[in-house]
């Protein structure tokens, strides 16, 4: 069950209690925006309820807000029922204001509604300054995230703060929220990655972090980077003192569980570490697969042919070409080859030859270099692997 679920269930559980203590008219709002999540009468008088199913104390916020419930829905109390306690704050603003604040634990023991609220004073308007400072901070808090820090307000905000409060860190606890400066748990730590992370659409790096995060740098010194990733179930982007043997090991583990050998983007996507750690190990990922006595047919990817190796199969197929054409001139060209396919894709594409010798024409020029006595012996070497 989520928070949004069981907050549900906490309305409902304090329906059936409102019910049981006699109030009328009873209807869940269903609305998370207005302050008020039940609305009822009880005789002559409507009351307003927000009900908060949550572990930390509740301050200034939910009283500000069922205040402004009240006025919306034209009842003449407001009431909010709390799973916790409630911070000193909200108590002082709740008692001029006329605001009932109730524990759940005191709340489901009650058997007269009327007697317990007896003792309240008489209303008193809300301070307009005060409601107008919470709205300022709820609506940064939304737009940014997270809890304000000092930069994240203008100068009038910062003002008048420090006007009614003394400074930030008084307003923050007033209405309930934790400070960012507090050295965060490891729970904390891990919630904060997760928004991140959802934040930015990608795995976090400690760059993401410390661009994004209240929290400071300092915060992660008890809680290493890559065991944090880990423990929230990403790879870490780096990390330090992985053997070669533990690469080895990864790739064949992948092996198994995928039921064939990973090409490098399989392991990107699939495995402990990415190909990256491969070439840093290696100098390359060829340089890998040959310490292992593999190669890129093995894993089903695009083999890299040499220069040589390019030049002898051109000088092949041209070979093949001026048997069949009986003629030396117009045989293997540009576009002949592109048309040469085996096994569904080009024999050798024009493309990789440009790309390995910088052009086609720099290619061509090679081979006038290279001479064709030079060509012949290379071929016959070829040759003799096959005789």
């Amino acid at each position: 069950m989520n928070n949004a679920e069981k907050g549900k269930q906490f309305e409902l559980l304090c329906k059936a209690k409102l019910s049981e203590l006699g109030f009328e008219n009873l209807i869940l709002t269903n609305n998370t925006d207005n302050g008020a999540d039940i609305v009822g009468v009880l005789g002559n008088t409507k009351y307003v309820f927000q009900c908060k199913n949550h572990i930390k104390n509740q301050g200034n916020k939910c009283v500000q807000e069922v205040i402004s419930a009240k006025t919306l829905y034209g009842a003449n109390r407001s009431v909010v029922i709390s799973n916790s306690q409630f911070t000193k704050s909200a108590i002082q603003l709740a008692k001029p204001n006329y605001c009932i604040l109730i524990t759940a634990s005191d709340f489901f023991e009650l058997t007269d509604f009327s007697n317990a609220i007896r003792e309240l004073p008489s209303i008193v308007p809300i301070y307009s300054d005060d409601y107008d400072l919470f709205k300022i901070y709820e609506n940064v808090k939304k737009k940014i995230g997270r809890v304000p820090g000092n930069d994240d307000f203008d100068s009038s905000t910062k003002y008048q703060i420090r006007k009614k409060y003394g400074n930030l860190t008084n307003f923050i606890r007033s209405v309930g929220d934790e400070m960012f400066s507090i050295k965060p748990s490891n729970v904390k730590i891990k919630e904060e990655y997760y928004r991140i992370k959802d934040l930015i659409g990608k795995t976090p790096t400690l760059k993401d972090i410390s661009e994004n995060s209240t929290f400071s740098r300092n915060s992660f010194a008890t809680y290493p980077f890559t065991k944090l990733q880990k423990e929230c179930g990403d790879r870490p982007n780096v990390e330090r003192g992985i053997e070669k043997d533990e690469l080895v090991n990864q790739f064949y583990n992948l092996k198994n569980k995928i039921g064939h050998f990973p090409s490098p983007r399989e392991i990107d996507e699939y495995g402990l570490y990415k190909t990256s750690y491969y070439r840093n190990k290696w100098g390359s990922f060829d340089n890998f697969l040959t310490e292992l006595n593999l190669t890129r047919t093995n894993l089903n990817i695009q083999r890299r042919y040499t220069k040589v190796e390019l030049t002898q199969l051109y000088c092949l197929i041209d070979l093949v070409f001026s048997i069949l054409n009986e003629s030396e001139n117009g045989r293997l060209n540009h576009s002949i080859l592109e048309k040469l396919n085996y096994k569904g894709k080009n024999l050798i594409s024009p493309s990789t030859i440009s790309k390995r010798f910088g052009s086609w024409d720099a290619f061509q020029i090679y081979l006038n270099e290279i001479g064709n006595q030079e060509i012949i012996e290379e071929l016959k070497k070829v040759l003799k692997k096959f005789t």
